[in-house]
C-alpha cells in the first residue's frame, strides 16, 4: 500500500502548479495558438455511421475517477465490474456480453492498447488530466482499425502541448478515496511538452477491492522543419487492487459489501501488482501537404504480479512491438490512406506455489505476430454525398509452449504449439449531408476479430480440455448501419439502426472446459441519441434496444446471455448562477441472462438503475469546487452474475474535489 505517499504528492503538485503559474504570468505578452494533435483523431470528417465525441470541457467537468466512469456519464457506454470499481470495468458495445472487452478496440492516440490476453484496459492507465478528448464510434470498423473493432471504437487523444495551462485537482471521498492530479502542456522556443501526474487511491466499497495507482507522463513534440515534424511520449503506472470475489445469492442480499476471500481469511492471497511502461514516437513528412507520410512506432510493457489464492502465484511479463508507417493524400474532393500494421507480442509466465515466490510450479511462454496491409478512400462524387471505403488483409502466427514441474508428463499442461491464419474485412459506406444540419448514413462491413492468447492456449495453471486448440479461428461476420442525424438550433437528434452477423463467434463452452467457435449470432437493435444544449439548461440521452441470439448450434434460437434487451444513459444539467452548475445522471440497464445460461432457463441477471449527482461551483474563471454522489439511492444491484453467483457493484459514494487552472 502507498496511500501515505498521497500528501507528498498533492505538495509537489501545489508547488509545481505555483512556480508554473509564476511563468506564465512572466509570459502574458506572449500568445501561442495549438491545439491537441488534430493527427491523432481517428473520427472521419464524413463518417458514414454513429459517432459521439467527448470534449474537453465536458471532460474537465465531469468530476469522475476515471475514463470509465466518462465513458458511462458522458458517452452512454454500458459498464460492468466484478469488484466493483469502475477502474477495472469491461466496456460493452453492440450486444457483446462475455470477453466483451476484446471487441472493442480502444486506442489512445490512434495507437491499439488491448491486450493480447484477455485482460481488460486499466481505464486509470489513462488520468483523466491527460485527456483532451474522446471519441466513440458504434459498431465495426475492422477494416479501418484491424482486430477487436467488432463492436465498436474507443479513442483517447491527449494532450500534447501548445497554448500554456495547468491544472491541479485534488479530491476525497468516502472508502478512503483519495486523488491528487497535475498536468501541464506549454511550448518553448517550438517545442510542444505535455506532462502529467496522479495518485488515485480507493479502499473499495466491497472488502478487499482497493485499487492504488500512480502514474506519469511526459510528451514533447516539435516541428523541425516547415514540412517535417516528430513527437515522443513516454509513461510509467503503478497499479494494486485486490480480488473481493463472487458472492451468492443470499449473502449477495444480506451483504453485498463483503468479501469472501477475507470471510475466509486469505485477503492477502488474492490481489495483484503490475506496472507499466509504454514508449511511442512519430515521425510526420510532409505536414500540412497533400501528401504525407507517417511512421508511428511504439513500445508497451507490462510486469503483472497476479496472486488468486494459495497455489496460484503467477509472475506475467507482456511486451507489444507496434510499426504503423502509413500515407496519406488529399485532393478537392477526395483522400485517401495505405500503409502497413506490424505488431509482436511476447509473453513470459512463471507460476509458483506460494505468493513468496519459491518454489516454481510452472512456466509458458508465448508468441504472436500480426502482419496487416489496409487502405481506405473517402471521395465526394456528387455535391453533399460521400462515399468511402476501406479493405484490410491480416496474417497472424501465435507459437506457444508451457510446461509444469508439479505434472511433467501431462499433455493437459505440458506443450509445444502453434498456429497462423489469415483474414479479410472489407468496409464501404455512403453519407448524404442533405442539409447543413441534417445527414444520413449507410454502410457494410465485413469484419473479423482474432482469438485472444488465452483462448487459444491452456498456459495460466487451469487447465483445458484441449492445451492448445488448433481448431479454433478468428470469427468473422457482418455488419449493415442505417442511420440518420439532425441538428435543428440548440437540438440534436441521431437514430441508427444495425444489423450484425456472426459466423462462428468464439465462447468459452463450460460442458466441454474449451473456447470453441460455438454458434452463429445475430444481433439486431436500434440506437437513439437525443440532446438540447442552450446557455442554462442542456440535457443528453442515450437509448439502446437490440436482441442478440444464437442462429446455430444446440442453442439455435436462445438469446446470448449477459446481454441485455434495453439499454438507458441519461444527463442533464443547469446553471441557476452563472457559477453553479447541478447535473444528474441516470443509467438503466435491463434484464439479462445470467453467464453460462446457454438455455435460457437460470433466473436473469434483474434490471438495475442508478442515479449519480454532481454540484459544481465556481467563484471564478479557472477555479471549481465539486461534489459528486454516486449511485444516490444506494441500489443494491450486481452487474455482472455466473451460475447464481453474483459479483456485487458499488453501494453510495461521496467525492468532494477542487480543481484550479492556471
Amino acid at each position: 500500500m502507498k496511500s501515505d505517499r498521497f500528501i507528498l504528492v498533492w505538495l509537489a503538485a501545489l508547488s509545481l502548479g505555483g512556480a508554473v503559474n509564476l511563468r506564465a504570468e512572466d509570459l502574458t505578452d506572449v500568445v501561442v495558438e495549438a491545439d491537441a494533435k488534430d493527427d491523432d483523431s481517428v473520427l472521419p470528417p464524413h463518417f458514414a455511421g454513429s459517432a459521439t465525441v467527448i470534449d474537453s470541457e465536458q471532460i474537465a467537468k465531469s468530476g469522475v475517477r476515471s475514463v470509465a466512469d466518462l465513458l458511462a456519464a458522458q458517452g452512454g457506454i454500458r459498464l460492468t465490474s466484478t469488484s466493483g470499481n469502475s477502474s477495472d470495468s469491461a466496456v460493452h458495445m453492440r450486444g457483446f456480453g462475455e470477453n466483451s472487452s476484446s471487441r472493442v478496440l480502444v486506442l489512445v492516440d490512434g495507437r491499439p492498447v488491448n491486450r493480447p490476453d484477455m485482460a481488460g484496459v486499466s481505464w486509470l492507465e489513462i488520468p483523466i488530466a491527460r485527456l483532451d478528448h474522446v471519441e466513440i464510434l458504434s459498431g465495426s470498423q475492422t477494416a479501418r482499425f484491424g482486430d477487436h473493432a467488432v463492436g465498436g471504437v474507443i479513442n483517447l487523444v491527449t494532450k500534447d502541448g501548445g497554448k500554456a495551462a495547468t491544472v491541479v485537482e485534488g479530491a476525497g471521498g468516502s472508502d478512503g478515496y483519495m486523488l491528487a492530479r497535475l498536468s501541464h502542456q506549454d511550448t518553448w522556443a517550438g517545442n510542444r511538452v505535455a506532462f502529467d501526474l496522479e495518485h488515485n487511491f480507493t479502499d473499495g466499497w466491497r472488502d478487499n477491492s482497493y485499487n492504488e495507482l500512480e502514474s506519469a507522463a511526459f510528451r514533447w513534440g516539435r516541428d523541425l522543419t516547415p514540412g517535417i515534424a516528430t513527437d515522443f511520449g513516454v509513461s510509467w503506472a503503478d497499479e494494486e487492487g485486490g480480488f473481493p470475489g463472487p458472492l451468492t445469492k443470499d449473502r449477495f442480499l444480506l451483504n453485498p459489501r463483503e468479501s469472501i476471500y477475507a470471510l475466509a481469511g486469505q485477503a492477502d492471497q488474492y490481489f495483484s501488482e503490475q506496472n507499466r511502461y509504454t514508449a511511442d514516437g512519430t515521425l510526420l513528412l510532409g505536414k500540412g501537404s497533400d501528401y504525407s507520410f507517417a511512421i508511428p512506432l511504439s513500445f508497451y510493457q507490462r510486469d503483472l504480479q497476479w496472486n488468486f489464492g494459495p497455489g496460484f502465484h503467477t509472475d506475467n511479463l507482456l511486451e507489444t512491438i507496434t510499426l504503423s508507417p502509413h500515407f496519406d493524400a488529399r485532393g478537392e474532393s477526395w483522400s485517401a490512406q495505405a500503409g502497413l500494421d506490424f505488431s509482436r507480442d511476447t509473453l513470459d509466465l512463471q507460476q509458483y506455489a506460494e505468493i513468496a515466490r519459491i518454489h516454481r510450479t510452472g512456466q509458458a511462454a508465448l508468441d504472436r505476430e500480426i502482419l496487416g496491409l489496409h487502405a481506405n478512400a473517402d471521395w465526394e462524387p456528387w455535391k453533399d454525398w460521400h462515399l468511402s471505403a476501406a479493405a484490410r488483409w491480416a496474417q497472424s502466427e501465435v507459437d506457444a509452449n508451457a510446461r509444469s514441474f508439479t505434472f511433467p508428463s501431462d499433455p493437459a499442461l505440458n506443450f509445444d504449439r502453434g498456429n497462423d491464419g489469415d483474414n479479410q474485412a472489407y468496409q464501404v459506406g455512403l453519407r448524404w449531408d442533405a442539409r447543413k444540419d441534417l445527414s444520413t448514413w449507410l454502410r457494410y462491413d465485413r469484419l473479423y476479430r482474432l482469438p485472444s492468447m488465452d483462448e487459444i492456449a491452456s498456459y495460466q495453471g487451469f487447465p483445458l480440455s484441449v492445451p492448445f486448440n488448433d481448431q479454433l479461428h478468428a470469427e468473422t461476420g457482418d455488419n449493415v448501419e442505417l442511420g440518420a442525424e439532425w441538428n435543428p438550433g440548440n437540438w440534436s437528434l441521431r437514430v441508427n439502426g444495425f444489423l450484425q452477423w456472426m459466423e462462428g463467434e468464439i465462447a468459452y463452452d463450460y460442458l466441454r472446459n474449451l473456447n470453441v467457435n460455438l454458434a452463429d449470432t445475430k444481433r439486431s437493435g436500434v440506437e437513439l441519441s437525443t440532446g438540447y444544449h442552450a446557455e442554462r439548461w442542456s440535457a443528453d440521452l442515450h437509448y439502446t434496444l437490440l436482441h442478440a441470439e444464437y442462429e446455430s448450434g444446440p442453442y439455435a434460437g436462445k438469446e446470448v446471455y449477459l446481454v441485455p434487451n434495453r439499454a438507458l444513459s441519461a444527463t442533464i444539467s443547469c446553471r441557476p448562477l452563472d457559477c453553479v452548475t447541478v447535473q444528474a445522471e441516470y443509467q438503466y440497464t435491463g434484464d439479462a441472462f445470467e453467464g453460462n445460461d446457454f438455455q435460457n432457463v437460470q433466473e436473469k441477471l434483474p434490471s438495475y438503475a442508478v442515479t449519480n449527482l454532481l454540484l459544481r461551483y465556481e467563484p471564478r474563471p479557472g477555479l471549481s469546487i465539486y461534489a459528486r454522489v454516486n449511485n444516490l439511492f444506494d441500489k443494491n444491484y450486481a452487474t455482472v452474475k455466473y451460475s447464481g453467483i453474483w459479483y456485487p457493484a458499488a453501494g453510495r459514494q461521496f467525492i468532494v474535489g477542487i480543481r484550479r487552472e492556471l
